[in-house]
C-alpha cells in the first residue's frame, strides 16, 4: 500500500488523508462523534479489523418515515394486545458491530421491548409497547449512524436464492451422511451374504434418491431450462452426471453388478455442487444487502385543484394536464410549465450538472429536474409519465448477455465426453461382449468427467475475489463481470458524481471550525433542510465539527439548543435568512446579496462563494471547488498501463469539464446528452467499454456498455443495472478490480488445466475397466481440495502479488 494512504479510523476503508485527516468522509467522522459521545465505542472491538462501506453522506441525507409510521398505526389498531410486533429492513449490516450498536440503540428508545436482528437478510423484528415507541425517532437514530431504516419486503426474502439452496444443502447434508453410513460397512468388507447387506442397499439408494431428487434437481432443472433455450450451461453436464450416476447404481443395486452402484457419488456430488453454487449466491446477495435503498427516481408528486386537490399520487401517474405541486429533494416526472414566478431546480439527473438554476415561470422545466428549493414548485404535466424521456432513460432493456467464452468451452467438452463414453463402451462390447461391463465403463466415464472440482472451485475463487474486493469498498452483483471485464478495452467516465463527488468539497473547513456557537446554531438552522449543493456540503462539514455544540439526544439526532425556532425564507438565486429569538437576522448566500459594497474582489485569492452575516455583518466565508476523488490521477493512469483507452463524457459546460480532464491528463467531451454518450460508446468501443456512472443521463451509455460500475450517491438510479458498485470517495477499487479479474482469469485457467489433467487420467481409468465406485468416491473430493487450494493460493491469501 502507498506511504500516502491510511486506514480510516471509523470503517477501516484505505484513503488518501488531505492534511491531518483520520476518516474518509465527513460521514464517519460525524458518526465516531456520535458513538463516542454516547458511549456506543464497542461498536469498534466487535467490528474489529472488519472493513465496512463508508458512512458517506448517509447520516446527512432525508429519510422516508410516513410509511414506517403508517405500518406501526396499522399494528396498533388491528392489535389490542400490549405489546406488538413487526418486520423491518435495514441498510448498511456488515459486522456483529453492526449487530450491536442497532440493538443498543433500539434499547435505548422508550417503549422499545425486544429486538431481533438477521444480519444475512438485513431484516430486522422488533417488538414494543403500545402507544409508547416512537417509530420515526428511532429511524433517524439509526439514520445518524449511517443505517437505513425501510418496510420489509417479504417477495425479496422469499426470492432469495441462496436461502432456498441453504434449505436444500441442509438436507442434502443430512442425507449424505445417512448414505455414507449405509455404504460403509461394504467398503469394509461386509458381504452380500450379511443379513442387513439387503436393508443397508435399501436405505443407501433411498437416501440417495431423495438426494437426487431434491439438491440434484436444482440442476437438472436448470439443465433442462436451458436445453430448451438452446444454451450450453454448466449445469448441463453436472446434470448428465448425476442422472447417469443414478441410473448406473439403479441398475447394478438390482442386477447385483456392484462396480456399478454408485449411490455414495450421487450424495457427494449433489452436496459438493450445491455447496458451491450456494457459496456463489451467498456472496452475491451479501454484496447486494450493502444496498438495499428504497427505489430511487420519482416518487410522488401532490395533485392540486379540482376534486383530488392534496391528494398524493405515484409519478408514475402523472397525465398530460395535471396540476401538480413538486416537495423539495424530489424528481419532476415529466416536462412540465412551473406556475410560480421562479424556483431553484437542479438538472444534474439530466446533464450531470450539479450547480442549481433559477428556473422561470415562462420556461419548460424538463423531465428529471431537482427542485432544491426550500418551498414546493407546482406545475403543470405537458406530457404524460409513459411519453417523458425520464422515463424512456428509466426502463432497463433485457440483458441478453451470456459468456461466449463459456459456451464454447462447453460445447467442446460436452461434446468430447460423450464421444469417448460412446466409443469406450462399443468397444468393450465388442472385444469383451460384457453389457454390464461395457455400461460400466460408459457411466464411470460420464462420472469422472462431471466437473465437480470446477464446480466448487470456480465459486470459490468468485469468492475470494469478492472478499478482497469489499476490503476495497467495491461490490460486484453479478458473476457475468468477469466475462465482461475480459472484452474492456475503453473506461468511460461521467464527471460529476463519478469522477468528482457529488457536492462541493469546502476549501476552507477551517471558517466553520472557528464559528462562535450562536453561528454554528445559526448556520446549522439555515442548511438543515436545505438541498443545494453548497447547504449539503456545509451542512456535512458543521455536523463533523460542531456535534458536540449541536446538542444530542440520547439517539444520537442532532437538535437545537434554540428553543424557539422560526421559518427559514428563501430568497431565489441569493440565499436563505433566518431571525433568531433575539431578532438577529442569519444570512447565507452570495457575497454581494444586500451588502453589494462589501462583494469580495478576485485578486490573489479565490473568491468566497457564500457568506454567513448576522445583521448584514460578515461572519465567515466559504469557498468551494469540485471535489475530485481520492487517487482519480492514481487510478487512472494504473488502468492506462493496461492498456485501456480512457475518456470523460460529461454533460457539464466546457469549462468545468476541461479543468478535470486536464488535471487527469485524459481527453474529454462535454455538453454530451444522453444519446451522444451512448452514440460515442457504440462508434468507438462497441461491445469493449467499461462505464462508470452514476445519473439517469448515463443510463443509456450504461445500456451500450459491456460492463457497468457506478458510485454510491444519493440520487444514482443505476445501482439496478450496473455490475459493480463501489463506496467512499476514492477512486483506487477500479484499478483493483481489473488486478482481481487478471489474477482470477489467470486461476481459473490453471484450474481447468488442472482439471483437464485429472479427466485424462481419470477417463483412462475408466476406459481400461479399472474404475471402481470406491476410487471414485476418493479422486472426487481429493481433486476438489487440490482445486480449492489452487484457488486460495490464487485469491483468497491475504497479501496476493498482483
Amino acid at each position: 500500500m502507498p506511504s500516502t494512504q491510511t486506514i480510516c479510523t471509523h470503517c477501516s476503508t484505505p484513503f488518501t488523508p488531505r492534511g491531518d485527516e483520520v476518516y474518509c468522509c465527513h460521514g464517519c467522522d460525524y458518526v465516531a462523534q456520535l458513538l463516542s459521545d454516547n458511549d456506543l465505542t464497542r461498536f469498534y472491538e466487535l467490528k474489529g479489523d472488519t472493513v465496512v462501506p463508508p458512512v458517506g453522506s448517509r447520516p446527512f441525507s432525508e429519510i422516508d418515515v410516513p410509511p414506517l409510521i403508517t405500518q406501526v398505526e396499522q399494528i396498533e389498531q388491528s392489535s389490542e394486545s400490549n405489546i406488538l410486533s413487526s418486520r423491518f429492513s435495514i441498510e448498511g449490516i456488515s459486522c456483529i458491530g453492526c449487530v450491536w450498536l442497532i440493538e443498543a440503540i433500539f434499547m435505548r428508545q422508550s417503549g422499545s421491548a425486544r429486538i431481533r436482528i438477521d444480519p444475512r437478510s438485513s431484516a430486522v423484528e422488533m417488538d414494543w409497547h403500545r402507544g409508547q415507541f416512537d417509530i420515526a425517532d428511532f429511524a433517524q437514530s439509526l439514520q445518524n449512524i449511517g443505517y437505513r431504516l425501510s418496510l420489509y419486503d417479504a417477495d425479496r426474502r422469499a426470492s432469495s436464492v441462496s436461502r432456498q439452496l441453504g434449505h436444500r444443502l441442509g438436507l442434502c447434508g443430512f442425507f449424505l451422511m445417512n448414505t455414507m453410513l449405509f455404504t460403509l460397512p461394504k467398503y469394509l468388507g461386509m458381504g452380500q451374504d450379511f443379513f442387513l447387506a439387503a436393508l443397508f442397499g435399501l436405505l443407501a439408494a433411498s437416501f440417495a434418491t431423495l438426494s437426487l431428487l431434491i439438491g440434484g434437481g436444482y440442476f437438472i432443472q436448470r439443465a433442462w431450462q436451458a436445453i430448451q433455450n438452446r444454451v450450453l450451461h454448466i449445469d448441463l453436464p453436472i446434470a448428465a452426471g448425476l442422472l447417469a450416476a443414478y441410473a448406473g447404481s439403479v441398475l447394478g443395486w438390482v442386477t447385483g453388478y456392484l462396480p456399478l452402484v454408485y449411490f455414495d457419488f450421487v450424495a457427494t456430488f449433489v452436496f459438493l455442487m450445491l455447496l458451491g453454487r450456494w457459496l456463489q449466491e451467498y456472496a452475491l446477495e451479501k454484496n447486494r444487502t450493502h444496498l438495499q435503498r428504497q427505489k430511487t427516481g420519482p416518487r410522488k408528486v401532490t395533485l392540486l385543484g379540482g376534486e383530488r386537490d392534496g391528494q398524493s399520487i405515484a409519478a408514475s401517474d402523472v397525465e398530460a394536464g395535471m396540476h401538480y405541486s413538486l416537495a423539495p429533494g424530489e424528481i419532476n416526472p415529466v416536462a412540465a410549465d412551473p406556475l410560480d414566478p421562479q424556483g431553484t431546480l437542479s438538472l444534474e439527473w439530466i446533464n450531470g450538472e450539479a450547480e442549481p438554476i433559477i428556473w422561470p415561470e415562462k420556461r419548460t422545466a424538463p423531465a428529471g429536474a431537482i427542485n432544491v428549493g426550500l418551498h414546493s414548485m407546482r406545475f403543470c404535466a405537458r406530457e404524460a409519465w409513459a411519453d417523458s424521456l425520464l422515463a424512456q432513460l428509466l426502463q432497463r432493456p433485457e440483458d441478453n448477455f451470456q459468456a461466449q467464452r463459456l459456451q464454447r468451452i462447453l460445447k467442446h467438452y460436452i461434446a468430447s465426453v460423450l464421444i469417448i463414453a460412446a466409443l469406450g463402451s462399443l468397444l468393450w462390447i465388442l472385444l469383451s461382449g460384457d453389457l454390464l461391463k461395457a455400461t460400466q465403463v460408459l457411466i464411470s466415464v460420464l462420472i469422472v468427467s462431471c466437473p465437480c472440482a470446477l464446480g466448487i472451485a470456480l465459486p470459490m475463487c468468485d469468492e475470494f475475489a469478492n472478499a478482497r474486493l469489499r476490503r476495497s469498498g467495491l461490490f460486484i452483483k453479478s458473476n457475468q463481470i468477469w466475462e465482461r471485464l475480459r472484452r474492456v478495452r475503453t473506461v468511460v467516465f461521467d464527471k460529476t458524481g463519478t469522477l468528482t463527488m457529488d457536492i462541493p468539497r469546502l476549501r476552507n473547513p477551517e471558517a466553520v471550525r472557528a464559528l462562535e456557537p450562536f453561528a454554528v446554531e445559526a448556520l446549522h438552522q439555515l442548511v438543515e433542510q436545505n438541498r443545494h449543493p453548497i447547504a449539503r456540503s456545509l451542512r456535512e462539514t458543521l455536523l463533523a465539527a460542531h456535534s458536540n455544540a449541536l446538542t444530542t439526544g440520547s439517539s444520537g439526532r442532532a437538535s437545537s439548543v434554540v428553543l424557539e425556532v422560526t421559518a427559514v425564507e428563501e430568497h431565489i438565486g441569493q440565499g436563505v435568512c433566518w431571525t433568531d429569538p433575539e431578532s438577529n437576522e442569519w444570512t447565507l448566500g452570495k457575497p454581494a446579496w444586500r451588502r453589494p459594497e462589501l462583494e469580495v474582489q478576485k485578486s490573489g485569492q479565490a473568491a468566497a462563494q457564500s457568506m454567513l452575516r448576522r445583521n448584514g455583518s460578515p461572519v465567515a466565508s466559504f469557498e468551494f471547488q469540485e471535489d475530485v476523488r481520492d487517487d482519480a490521477r492514481s487510478a487512472i493512469n494504473t488502468l492506462r498501463r493496461q492498456p485501456f483507452e480512457i475518456i470523460i463524457l460529461s454533460g457539464d459546460a466546457p469549462e468545468r469539464v476541461t479543468p478535470i480532464a486536464m488535471a487527469l491528463g485524459i481527453e474529454a467531451q462535454a455538453e454530451c446528452s444522453p444519446q451522444d454518450k451512448a452514440d460515442w460508446i457504440q462508434r468507438h468501443a462497441a461491445g469493449q467499454a467499461l462505464m462508470i456512472g452514476d445519473g439517469a443521463n448515463d443510463s443509456l451509455a450504461f445500456d451500450a456498455a459491456a460492463c457497468r460500475g457506478t458510485p454510491v450517491v444519493d440520487k444514482s438510479i443505476l445501482e439496478a443495472s450496473a455490475d459493480f458498485f463501489f463506496f467512499g470517495r476514492s477512486l483506487r477499487s477500479l484499478p483493483e478490480l481489473i488486478q482481481v479479474a487478471h489474477r482470477r482469469r489467470t486461476t481459473v485457467t490453471a484450474i481447468f488445466a488442472v482439471a483437464v489433467i485429472y479427466n485424462i487420467v481419470a477417463v483412462g481409468i475408466c476406459l481400461a475397466g479399472l474404475m471402481h465406485p470406491l476410487l471414485a468416491a476418493i479422486l472426487m473430493p481429493l481433486s476438489s481440495l487440490f482445486t480449492l487450494a489452487m484457488a486460495w493460493f490464487g485469491l483468497g491469501r491475504r497479501k496476493v502479488p498482483m
